[in-house]
């Protein structure tokens, strides 16, 4: 939680002639309500996208990709739930339970990493070699550029856990490199992708000027993370550095 920032002393003294006036800034309104909406509107965007193309098919036992894809989705929509329920708990005051929590899910951010990079690798290599040509070694660079979004800043802020300010706008902020992957899968929203990870990015932005009436520098340095890695995705992924760079690690 935000602490409040200590009083500023006025030039003039009091009507009384007691003394200099001490005003104290108002301390930061806690929103709780804001992160519960957040991370429900960031699992609906997950459910939704990946509705078609993965829940369904397991519920009806038609999912036939490998085991590793399996772990792969149960782990990263797992950690879709657990955002909504971190954010339930510290609404509502259970903070030994939402930092136990925390504790444990913090080790869930290296493996996702692992099982992004290994599953996105494996698809790139298949639909290369279907022929789909360089387009696809360019999208693949866009996958590993979400999930580097998701490990700094996610990774940053579980390193981070001590200083509440910084940690809880990281975990949401760096969750958003996981956005991608399910708005690209939902046709109705074609096209409207990139104006949704802005929405989702000012909104953080909008909380703070709500809560404490100035942007905080975890929010400015997350959008920086963010919006740096996904506007020079197109540049970097069709520069011919890049490709020859995925034609030796995918071996393609």
């Amino acid at each position: 939680m935000e602490q409040a920032v200590a009083g500023t002393v006025a030039e003039a003294p009091s009507a009384a002639g007691r003394g200099p006036v001490v005003r104290r800034r108002r301390a930061p309104r806690k929103l709780h309500g804001y992160f519960i909406v957040f991370t429900a509107l960031f699992g609906l965007f997950v459910l939704a996208g990946f509705s078609r193309s993965f829940f369904i098919p397991v519920a009806q036992g038609t999912f036939s990709r490998p085991p590793i894809v399996h772990i792969h989705g149960a782990i990263f929509f797992g950690w879709t739930g657990l955002l909504l329920v971190q954010a339930l708990l510290a609404s509502t005051g259970r903070l030994r339970l939402h930092r136990r929590i925390g504790s444990a899910a913090a080790w869930l951010v290296i493996p996702m990493l692992i099982l992004g990079t290994i599953v996105s690798a494996k698809d790139a290599i298949n639909d290369f070699t279907a022929g789909e040509g360089e387009e696809r070694l360019s999208f693949f660079y866009g996958e590993l550029a979400d999930l580097a979004m998701f490990g700094l800043l996610t990774g940053a802020a579980m390193l981070l856990r001590n200083k509440p300010d910084f940690h809880k706008r990281w975990v949401i902020m760096g969750s958003l490199g996981l956005l991608g992957a399910a708005l690209g899968r939902i046709d109705e929203l074609s096209g409207w992708g990139f104006y949704i990870f802005l929405g989702m990015i000012a909104s953080v932005a909008l909380y703070d000027l709500a809560s404490r009436r100035a942007v905080h520098v975890a929010t400015v340095a997350g959008a920086a993370v963010l919006l740096a890695l996904n506007l020079s995705q197109q540049a970097i992924g069709d520069s011919p550095l890049w490709l020859a760079a995925a034609h030796e690690l995918l071996q393609v």
